[in-house]
């Protein structure tokens, strides 16, 4: 007869055992951190491909800007975005992304002129009238970014871009030594 010790040994060595082959080995693992970076330069690589294909192909451009954009590769996004303008000029979405990736690249005023350029193109472009309110927070020009994030107030009233405008201009009034509203 087994007694309990040597059963409880047994199952748990059969059901070692049995899993043995399900599941990744450690040898496949990726760490997450470069999880994400091997997804992302996948689909950077499947998007050039795309574009191999027809050069014209605004959403390719796009989609291959963001990429880079989310991937931290702002100057190849930059380049990116304006092939994809060539196409659309009047995209307020690659206007505003663009915008970003200037600005994280250091060039706040040409941002500044893409979001412009966004807004111009759709004055309801809730995202790049925010944008241009976090810049101009972003460099201490609190009464220039009033004006934007007032804009955004306006066109989402009670969705969360409003709340982030709300943010922003909490900032400015504890900068200012300020209440919201006055």
């Amino acid at each position: 007869m087994i007694d309990k010790r040597t059963l409880c040994l047994l199952l748990t060595v059969m059901s070692l055992a049995a899993c043995d082959d399900k599941g990744p080995h450690p040898s496949a693992a990726v760490p997450q951190s470069g999880a994400d970076t091997l997804q992302t330069s996948s689909d950077i690589e499947q998007l050039k491909n795309e574009l191999l294909a027809s050069q014209n192909d605004f959403d390719s451009l796009s989609r291959l800007a963001d990429r880079y954009f989310e991937s931290g590769q702002y100057l190849q996004a930059i380049q990116t975005y304006n092939k994809a303008l060539a196409i659309d000029p009047s995209s307020a979405d690659c206007l505003n992304d663009r915008g970003l990736a200037q600005y994280y690249t250091g060039d706040a005023d040409a941002a500044l002129k893409s979001f412009d350029q966004a807004t111009d193109s759709d004055p309801t472009y809730v995202h790049a009238w925010l944008s241009k309110g976090y810049v101009l927070v972003s460099e201490g020009r609190y009464d220039e970014a009033k004006a934007p994030l007032e804009k955004v107030k306006e066109l989402d009233r009670t969705g969360t871009l409003a709340a982030e405008a709300d943010k922003f201009l909490a900032k400015i009034a504890a900068a200012k030594g300020e209440g919201i509203g006055d």
